[in-house]
């Protein structure tokens, strides 16, 4: 009997839309020491987001096409149940009432048509950060999402002049604590899924990474 041929999966979990409460971002700026204006708070939020699907895509080891095919038909699908719903009222009421009852069409109108309508969004922004990676393979080929990710945040934030600094010898800082840009991240990092969180087993690997990852655009 011939051997299996592996089969490749690409992981819903980050279709779920990524957000931060605002007591977290309370804490956020509590620990980085400075406010995060409403617009760079959107922003980061947006960049963390993306990462997550670029993380998602390459963890399941698709192929970015492959991905994109496969996002497509989940779109695909969603779209097609809003389709046969929406026409069900008007077109064929009648088929309707033979299939469910009045407090099963209601429970699609109110919890499942809303679900599948933040399925085809979901979807929308992933093949658009996908296919956006996928004109620029290359570069995104050479670099790890989360290093990416790192890069844009430290754009972001110099573009608001707030500190971006990374430290590695925090022993040598006279008060002994990491630079504020590897405190922001390390405590951004607590509020994602731990499939996505890099170098998180102490503040000196925290930093050493970050600086790499900006060294690879230097």
């Amino acid at each position: 009997m011939p051997p299996r041929k592996p089969t490749l999966s690409f992981g819903v979990t980050s279709l779920w839309p990524f957000s931060i409460s605002d007591e977290d971002w309370k804490k956020l700026e509590t620990h980085y020491g400075y406010a995060i204006p409403p617009d760079l708070r959107s922003a980061v939020v947006a960049k963390t987001q993306t990462m997550r699907w670029r993380s998602e895509a390459r963890q399941s080891t698709l192929p970015t096409r492959e991905a994109i095919k496969r996002i497509a038909r989940i779109k695909r699908a969603a779209v097609e149940w809003l389709e046969s719903t929406d026409r069900l009222p008007d077109e064929v009421d009648e088929v309707r009432a033979l299939i469910m009852s009045v407090d099963d069409y209601e429970r699609v109108e109110r919890v499942i048509n809303p679900f599948m309508n933040f399925v085809v969004a979901s979807c929308d922004k992933a093949l658009l950060e996908l296919k956006s990676d996928l004109a620029s393979k290359e570069a995104q080929d050479a670099s790890h999402p989360w290093e990416d990710w790192i890069v844009e945040l430290t754009d972001l934030f110099d573009q608001y002049g707030l500190p971006t600094g990374a430290r590695k010898d925090v022993d040598k800082n006279k008060t002994g604590l990491p630079s504020r840009f590897v405190i922001f991240v390390r405590e951004l990092q607590q509020l994602i899924e731990s499939q996505y969180r890099q170098h998180t087993h102490s503040k000196e690997a925290l930093a050493d990474a970050i600086t790499g990852a900006r060294s690879l655009r230097a």
